[in-house]
């Protein structure tokens, strides 16, 4: 615990020795620019820090407790790179409000902090739900032109794969546009690229899933209302293995992609419901379920519909799902511990 002393005058004649061995051991530990092979207790596993030697360079005076001006000493030491590397170790995953903020808003009342989460979910819809069911609906008629049927496993493979490439441009031109409107430097597009193809990769096996899935229920007779629960409920288990898998693959290699930790799991996993439910709402385009679909005059897709508005009526579908359940999300969440915070 980080405590106020008055023992500073005390500490100063200490400090000079001390800060040598702690800028060492601090700039070994935390800097990825410059950092040689990290000390590591004998029972660790190669390359994990030793936490315990971490604060014995920090605690100059060597008493057990971290001084307030002792922590604002270490975080003096720090390079800029990494103060973002814990700005992200906070945030609960890439599109996290914090992911962009180095601070949080600890004054917020309950209006702010809505109007904060309202604020990011927009900007999600928008830039990568709208654009996965536009590009599976695209990719759907371009399969269709191509003679693939859709109870086949190449018309899955092809709208998945639209899904997918629509999330990865989606959300690649929104923070390119986004930095080249606002002139925000900390945006990096380079790494939002890579958190694109990330999302983009996740969407592929959510999208890819999800007609096998609708063909399976209708087949078994299963109605509108039942088979737009159960298709979220697909949806959500698709997206969140395709997150955790190539988290685990893009993480060694991308810089805009966390390793996986226990925060960013939960993040996924919310995430993932929100997902769910563009899925779920995604079965309102198709009109086969006739009276029983009570989306069909908002977002059905019918046989005369042109094929861009039928990617439009998709991408809407999709953006109002997602909205609908992340909404839900928004608002029962206590503050920084939903995915958008």
């Amino acid at each position: 615990m980080i405590r106020q002393t008055a023992r500073l005058a005390n500490q100063l004649s200490s400090a000079a020795a001390a800060r040598g061995r702690a800028q060492n051991v601090l700039a070994r530990t935390f800097s990825t620019a410059r950092r040689p092979t990290p000390v590591v207790r004998a029972e660790a596993k190669q390359g994990e820090v030793d936490p315990e030697e971490v604060f014995a360079a920090i605690d100059t005076n060597k008493d057990g407790v971290l001084q307030k001006e002792e922590f604002l000493r270490a975080v003096e030491m720090l390079h800029y790179q990494d103060l973002l590397k814990i700005s992200k170790a906070i945030a609960r995953n890439e599109l996290s409000y914090e992911t962009e903020h180095a601070s949080a808003h600890e004054a917020e009342s309950f209006g702010q902090l809505m109007a904060r989460r309202i604020q990011v979910t927009a900007e999600v819809a928008v830039s990568k739900l709208f654009p996965a069911g536009f590009g599976w609906q695209t990719a759907a008629t371009f399969a269709e032109g191509a003679g693939m049927d859709a109870a086949n496993m190449d018309f899955a493979l092809a709208t998945g794969l639209g899904d997918g490439l629509g999330v990865a441009l989606g959300h690649t031109a929104w923070m390119a546009g986004k930095k080249m409107i606002t002139g925000d430097e900390e945006i990096d597009v380079t790494a939002q690229a890579q958190t694109g193809i990330f999302l983009g990769s996740a969407a592929v096996c959510s999208g890819g899933a999800w007609q096998p899935f609708v063909n399976t229920l209708q087949a078994a007779g299963f109605g509108f209302n039942s088979s737009l629960v159960l298709t979220a409920g697909c949806g959500t288990l698709a997206f969140f293995s395709g997150l955790r898998i190539f988290r685990a693959i893009y993480a060694p290699i991308f810089s805009g992609v966390e390793e996986a930790t226990y925060a960013n799991l939960k993040a996924d996993a919310a995430l993932s419901a929100a997902v769910g439910g563009a899925a779920g709402c995604f079965v309102g385009t198709d009109v086969s379920y006739a009276a029983a679909n009570w989306l069909r005059p908002l977002v059905g897709v019918e046989e005369t519909t042109a094929a861009v508005t039928a990617s439009v009526l998709a991408g809407s579908s999709t953006a109002l799902g997602f909205t609908v359940v992340q909404m839900g999300e928004n608002a029962i969440y206590p503050k920084n511990k939903c995915w958008v915070d």
